[in-house]
């Protein structure tokens, strides 16, 4: 088995290189690399098409330009098509050790891979995930095809759906606001919190109710959003919804606290 760590994105919505941010002092890419390092000793680093950097480890270059997230595992099977590959994208802060040494030890090679359903919308999630040989010819096919959806390519797999050990464990760390979400919890730790949650116009429709009692041990409202975004399968995301905490408008990096009234307003129409 080899492993890759996805670090070719171009972070547009953070603004800034994922895999260096620091979180107690640790970037993204070390931490990540800790973890993988027991369970394999080739690890490698997924990299932009035209990335020429020094890197302290070995990369493989997406064979393209702007190939979308199957890049990365299509430059690994085209490195060796021998191989089983242990893929692991460098902005899940929330993901532990003993989550990746599931997707080892609970693997079974005749199967095309094996990965974690996320348990807020029981999808399963192809960027943390053990990919078979197996799964090189089925990757190669839907690429021909200009098939570019990897959660799409994973769905259409024989697989083993694994849950993870948090529920947090794949949250994404993509914008700002998620970063001091990650860096309160943290310096503080998680503190479960009880609160109201009211839903309008649209979220309302989707989440199929006007409010909610929430307990959750997230810090801020961007973490609180997250959460809700994916249990709902709410179609807007973070920009296009203004929140608000005891009937006035805040910041996305509030905290907040146990019995707030916290709503979320998408856009209206007439402004």
């Amino acid at each position: 088995m080899k492993a890759l760590i996805l670090t070719g994105g171009k972070s547009s919505r953070m603004g800034q290189d994922k895999a260096s941010l620091k979180i107690g002092g640790v970037t993204q890419l070390d931490r990540i690399v800790s973890l993988i390092e027991p369970l394999t000793d080739q690890i490698f680093l997924s990299v932009a098409h035209d990335d020429k950097a020094q890197r302290s480890l070995p990369t493989l270059p997406d064979l393209e330009p702007s190939p979308g997230p199957l890049g990365g595992l299509q430059a690994a099977f085209s490195a060796d098509p021998k191989s089983s590959w242990l893929v692991i994208a460098c902005d899940l802060p929330m993901i532990q050790k003993d989550d990746l040494e599931s997707l080892v030890t609970q693997s079974d090679l005749s199967k095309d891979a094996t990965c974690f359903l996320n348990p807020f919308d029981d999808h399963p999630e192809p960027l943390c995930a053990h990919y078979s040989p197996s799964a090189a010819a089925k990757l190669r096919k839907v690429l021909e095809k200009n098939q570019r959806c990897a959660r799409r390519f994973m769905a259409s797999l024989d697989r083993i759906d694994l849950v993870p050990s948090d529920p947090r464990a794949l949250l994404n760390l993509n914008r700002p606001e998620h970063l001091v979400e990650l860096k309160h919890l943290h310096e503080h730790g998680a503190i479960e919190k009880e609160v109201k949650v009211e839903y309008f116009a649209r979220l309302s429709h989707e989440a199929g109710m006007d409010s909610d009692i929430f307990h959750t041990s997230v810090a801020t409202l961007a973490g609180l959003w997250e959460e809700l975004r994916l249990k709902h399968h709410f179609s807007l995301d973070l920009p296009h919804v203004k929140p608000a905490i005891d009937n006035e408008f805040a910041e996305w990096t509030d905290l907040i606290s146990s019995g707030q009234t916290i709503a979320f307003m998408p856009p209206f129409a007439g402004g």
